[in-house]
This record gives C-alpha cells, structure tokens and sequence, in this order.
C-alpha cells in the first residue's frame, strides 16, 4: 500500500513535467524555428521480491520519473516575408549570433535587421556573425559627390554625413574566425573605366560601282559608349573602309578608331580643329577626341578574319583593348568568325560586350545564393560585402538549450565546425534562403494528443493516491 501510494505521487509530479513540457511547446507555437521537446520517462528503480531466480519477473518498480527532454530537430515548414534579412536554412546548420562579451551561440532563428550602429543583429540584440570581405573604407568625397548623399542635423549643427567606399574584390570566401557583420547605409562605388571592348559584326564587301562604273569604297560605321576613368560616359567610334579596287579573294578594310568626349553643344560661329575634335552639326553636337589609332584588317573569301593591326587605345589614361576577332587559325575553334567577318549579308547583328562601369550610390542590401550579402547600387552594379557562416555538429541533438531558440554548445554535441570540399575550401553546406523564416516544428494536433494522454497519466496516478488511500484507512479502521 506504500509503494502505490508513493509511485502514485511519483508518477504526478513526473506526467506534471510532462504536461508543462508539452503546454510549452504549444505555447511556442509561433515562436520563429522553435524546436519542440520531448519528455523521456523512466522507472526509478526496482525491488527483488525474492531472492530465487525467476525466468520472467523478480522485481516490482517503485516509480517513474522524467529523466530527460529530448528536442525535436526535424525542421519547420518555411514562409514568406517582405524583409530581405529574414533567412532561413533549408538543410541542416545553425546561425551563428554573439552577444557583447563575445559568447557564441547558436540559433535557426533567421529573423535579422540592421541596428542604429549598422550591424546586423535580432531581436534580442545578438550579432549575426559572417565573413567580411575587406573591401570597404571610410573616405572623402568631393562636395558634388556629397551633395547626393545629403546632410545629417546633429548637436543642432548640420554636417555631411561619413562616407564609405568599397571595392569590388568578387566572391568573398569563407573563414574560420567569423565576426559582427557591419553594414553602412552610406556608401559609394568609384567608377571602374573601361579596358576592353569586344564587337561583332558584318562589314558587308558587296561591290558598289558610281554613275560611271567605277568601284567605290564601302564604309561601315559602329558606335558604343565606354566608361573613362572620372566615370563620364564617353564614345568608341569605329570606322571601317574598305580598299578599291577589292581584290579577287578576301576583301581589305581601312579602320579609323576614336574614343569621343562630348564636350557640349555645336557653335557655328567657332572654328574647330579637325585634329582634335568631331562635330556634328546636325545634332549641334561637338566632341574631343581622346585618343585616335588606325589599323588594316583582312579577310579572306569566306569572310573569316585573317589579319588585324589596329593597336590598343588609351581611354584618358587607362589601356584600352579592341578585341575585333580572332585571326584565322585551323587549331583554335571559331577563330575568324568570333568578332568582325566580311560576307555578303545585311542581316548579322550587331553584338558587343565590355567591362566598366560608372559610380554609384547604396540602394540597399541583398542576398545571393551564396549566402553572400552583397551592396546593391544605382548603377546596376551589385558588390559583396559579407558571407554568412554556417555552423555544424557532430550530434545537434546534444546541444544545450538557453532559451527559446538558442542554443550553445555542450561536451554532447561537440565543437561547432565548417564542412570543407575537396580543395579544404570551407562552405556552407546549407543554402541561405533570403524573404524567408522557418517556423517551428511543433505540430499542434500531436502535441494536444500528447496532452490529453499526459492528463490522463495524470489522472490514473491520482486514482492511484486515492485507492492507496482508502486501503491505508481500511487497514487502520481494522478490528481484531
């Protein structure tokens, strides 16, 4: 009759556990990437009932009691959000926050934002940690510059406000050592001058003969714009004649190349040097010429390119390369048809690529499927500027929880580490899904399942205190 009554009151204070583990659960239920938990029972210990061997059962329980809660690391469904820095993991991994004594934690909550300070942190104020690229500065700009950027009111003066600029340094790799990720809401991209041009194009051979019979020379003409180094959007001017008579095989062409400064509008009373400047009444337009070089190009009877001698420019300073083709070469593939041929066909496009761009201003943040957070410019142009890391474990079900949805590490779960492919480069592991939030993996109907069983416990064990009771009584009231 003791023992009932005891592994009665046992058996409560254990499915009590039980049922606040489980109203916690629920109570989390919209709780970001929360990670429900499990109650894990077992009995106590047992009493031998008599010393002789029993090939079934010699002992009788003395209780129960919860020994352990076990988390549930299955992951959340996920949903969409409008902020950029709501992410979510769509495998296994953890986030990486800090607190400001530098204590490591580890978190699947994604929700983010970027603080008064500029770093990016949660809610709780726990830093995203990443690996920064290096590749911004503070720095100076001239007056018309910051004039964009316009000016903060502060200690009731008005200044200009601290300028940043970055560097376009690529993809950003992934380090051991990862840090607080600070994001300025002030920055400037410089302008990247243009270095290299490639056209493709037809320059169509087609005999054209005068009022007389006489042949006369063919002229194509391209333009492009290029980037200088101030950022001003100057002119590639290309030019192309070919020579007459043409010869029997193949076609010579004439190229006159110009890099064009618009310098402002037509003055008819103004005299100008042809040396140094184009000009275009039509238009009332005038332009510099930067820089001017000519060439020869050859081509043969299929219009493959055989020979090209127009030499590098200079676009106000920086080394210019006209890549118009590849020569003719029977051991490279689509040599002499890859930039400028010379067949009879008015219906070959046009194509040309280049690098460079002009300055820009910060439009905001972004997230690629890097997991690199990169800048992104009015230019067009988009930068990275941190990497986002993510941790792994060995066992993730031994890590310890603090609080909600963070957890640090225990001698259970091991050291916190960076997978490595087969370069030793460190990744990943996990895409970093941008507009994104996991959501806990509490299923509501389970969990009230497993509420309603532990209320049940809990009322057969308060039958059994009640039972152990009254025999206790009956045994006391017992008469001789």
């Amino acid at each position: 009759m003791n023992r009932s009554f005891y592994n009665g009151v046992i058996g409560i204070k254990s499915h009590q556990m039980g049922i606040d583990i489980v109203a916690n659960n629920i109570s989390n239920i919209e709780s970001t990437a929360y990670k429900g938990e499990e109650a894990e029972f077992q009995t106590i210990f047992s009493q031998t009932l008599t010393g002789k061997y029993s090939p079934t059962s010699n002992d009788v329980g003395l209780g129960s009691a919860v020994t352990s809660t076990k988390t549930n690391l299955q992951q959340g469904s996920l949903i969409s959000t409008d902020h950029t820095f709501d992410m979510a993991l769509d495998s296994e991994g953890w986030f990486g926050v800090m607190n400001r004594l530098g204590e490591i934690n580890y978190t699947r909550d994604g929700s983010f934002s970027i603080d008064a300070n500029g770093d990016l942190t949660n809610a709780t104020g726990l830093y995203l940690l990443g690996s920064l690229g290096g590749n911004i500065s503070p720095t100076t700009l001239p007056k018309e510059k910051l004039d964009k950027l316009g000016s903060v009111y502060e200690n009731r003066i008005t200044k200009e406000q601290q300028a940043y600029t970055i560097k376009d340094t690529g993809e950003i790799p992934l380090s051991e050592n990862l840090s607080k990720i600070n994001l300025p809401d002030i920055l400037y991209l410089p302008p990247k001058p243009t270095t290299t041009v490639s056209y493709r194009a037809n320059l169509d051979p087609t005999i054209k003969l005068d009022n007389n019979g006489n042949e006369i020379a063919n002229t194509e003409h391209f333009t492009t714009s290029i980037i200088s180094p101030k950022g001003d959007k100057d002119t590639l001017d290309m030019s192309f004649t070919k020579e007459v008579p043409q010869q029997q095989t193949g076609s010579t062409w004439n190229a006159d190349i110009k890099i064009l400064h618009y310098e402002g509008d037509y003055n008819p009373d103004q005299t100008y040097d042809p040396s140094k400047y184009v000009v275009y009444p039509d238009q009332n337009e005038v332009y510099s010429i930067i820089d001017k070089q000519e060439g020869v190009l050859t081509f043969d009877s299929n219009g493959a390119l055989l020979s090209n001698s127009v030499p590098p420019l200079s676009n106000s300073g920086t080394s210019l390369t006209l890549n118009l083709g590849t020569p003719l070469d029977p051991n490279i593939s689509s040599s002499g048809y890859d930039g400028l041929i010379s067949i009879k066909d008015n219906n070959i496009s046009h194509s040309v690529s280049k690098d460079g761009y002009t300055d820009g201003y910060l439009k905001g943040y972004g997230l690629n499927e890097n997991g690199e957070i990169v800048a992104e410019f009015d230019n067009g142009k988009s930068i990275p500027v941190a990497k986002i890391g993510v941790y792994h474990f060995q066992n993730d079900e031994g890590l310890e929880r603090i609080s909600g949805s963070l957890f640090k590490e225990s001698a259970n779960s091991g050291k916190a580490f960076f997978y490595k492919d087969a370069n030793d480069n460190l990744f990943n592991g996990s895409n970093i899904l941008s507009h994104k939030l996991e959501q806990s993996n509490v299923n509501l109907s389970n969990a009230m399942t497993e509420l309603i069983i532990m209320q049940k416990a809990y009322d057969a064990n308060a039958k059994c205190i009640t039972t152990s009771d009254q025999m206790i009584q009956k045994a006391i009231n017992m008469k001789v």
